[in-house]
């Protein structure tokens, strides 16, 4: 893995900002092997295991794997005998199911004097887990360290806004009222949801949660009660459906990620939701005719004024059944990945940070980096999904329904009653104890 000249400069005067130089290492330390997703953020995560091998002689292997691949490969690896990787991140999805396994090895059993850095973000406590309760728990045991803050942010186009005298939406219905006045199909999409049924789960949460709306009872106290089909919801799930409806493409209930990409980075898209990772590809004229046409803002508020923002962070975990000298390679480029100057040369060269205190850095001065202040307003507001450890099943068997309705096989409240119900088996099956789903 290589690095242009001009990227290891920018990456080189970063780093001089670290809090501590990363360590020289013996030669005979052991090749890092890591198990990475194919994503919009894998460059600049490779531009910093460049940098780290240069500084430091430690080799790094990454296997870059598709995202529909990830956890089955983490799977395999953590329970076999010898694991194949030693580092394997870890999306927020399949992060309970990981770390409920007692497959990776605990951070400070690794290092008993290492303390997470206050200022690293934990996207509620998710770092850690609480083994009694089976949940996520800031109290509790300390098995991921973060590799990407990826959240949810709203994407618009500048210069239509600028045309047409709109303003940054506060509301769904603001959103969708300025979806009609740009909506000009083919050419220009109102707004493009990311509605396939790998996608919409994630696309549609924060709609659920910002109209009132949950998943679960009240999983922070363990009551997993499927409350998914309720009015709030219905209304969530209605903005949802209409905003693809009345001002996206026809076959909006197709779209995943590269689709809305590249609809957002051909002009097609005057205004979409999408993970903050994706921003330096809009803002590279060699990749995007909307190069510096886009603006980025906190999701819309739902009808109580609530804010939210689906949290997809990736975290890094650090398997057991892996030799201690690889364990401890592991967590030594980890540390140095997490300081503050790594921190500055990973958004430089297009991720997103897992910090909250780059303020100060020169980073908010440059127009290149203009969505720090909109990845931190969603950060605050971001919650996770499926914070359970079937989280996974459960996910897929509601995005099934949900992805029914987008393509017009079922009405919104068929999906909800449907999903409902199957998230409840699921969650019978495994053995929790819950109430009947909520219906409509």
């Amino acid at each position: 893995m290589t690095l242009t000249t001009t990227r290891r400069a920018v990456l080189a005067a970063a780093a001089a900002l670290a809090i501590s130089a990363a360590p020289v290492l013996a030669a005979d330390t052991p090749t890092l092997r890591v198990l990475i997703n194919q994503s919009p953020w894998l460059n600049s995560f490779i531009a910093m295991v460049d940098e780290y091998q240069t500084e430091t002689g430690v080799k790094m292997n990454l296997d870059v794997t598709p995202f529909g691949g990830m956890l089955e490969k983490a799977r395999n690896s953590l329970r076999s005998d010898t694991g194949t990787y030693d580092i394997v991140n870890i999306n927020a999805a399949g992060m309970a199911e990981i770390y409920s396994s007692g497959y990776l090895r605990p951070i400070n059993e690794i290092d008993p004097s290492f303390k997470l850095d206050n200022n690293v973000l934990t996207f509620g406590g998710t770092d850690y887990w609480n083994f009694d309760t089976n949940s996520f728990d800031p109290n509790g045991t300390l098995l991921g360290l973060p590799t990407n803050g990826n959240v949810q942010v709203l994407y618009y186009r500048t210069d239509l806004y600028e045309q047409a005298g709109l303003k940054v939406p506060q509301t769904w219905d603001d959103l969708l009222a300025n979806g009609k006045k740009l909506n000009n199909p083919p050419d220009v999409y109102g707004f493009v949801p990311r509605a396939d049924r790998g996608s919409i789960l994630y696309n549609f949460t924060p709609y659920l949660f910002s109209n009132g709306g949950s998943f679960f009872a009240d999983p922070a106290k363990g009551d997993y009660s499927v409350t998914l089909a309720s009015p709030e919801g219905l209304k969530a799930f209605e903005t949802y459906l209409a905003l693809g409806k009345e001002v996206g493409p026809d076959n909006f209930g197709a779209i995943a990620q590269a689709e809305l990409v590249q609809l957002l980075s051909t002009g097609k898209a005057a205004q979409a939701i999408g993970v903050v990772a994706i921003y330096s590809n809009l803002e590279n004229p060699d990749s995007s005719v909307v190069a510096g046409k886009i603006g980025t803002a906190l999701l819309p508020a739902g009808p109580g004024g609530t804010h939210s923002s689906a949290a997809g962070q990736w975290m890094a975990g650090i398997p057991a059944n892996v030799p201690e000298a690889n364990q401890k390679a592991a967590l030594d480029f980890m540390k140095w990945f997490l300081e503050r100057g790594q921190q500055i040369a990973y958004v430089k060269a297009g991720g997103v940070p897992v910090r909250s205190d780059l303020t100060g850095s020169g980073l908010e001065d440059d127009p290149a980096f203009a969505f720090l202040p909109a990845f931190s307003e969603n950060a605050k507001v971001s919650q996770m999904n499926m914070p359970l450890i079937p989280g996974t099943q459960i996910r897929d068997a509601i995005s099934l329904w949900l992805n029914r309705a987008a393509i017009g096989e079922i009405s919104a409240k068929e999906a909800l009653n449907g999903a409902a119900d199957d998230a409840n088996k699921i969650l019978v099956d495994a053995g929790y104890k819950v109430r009947p789903p909520s219906k409509l």
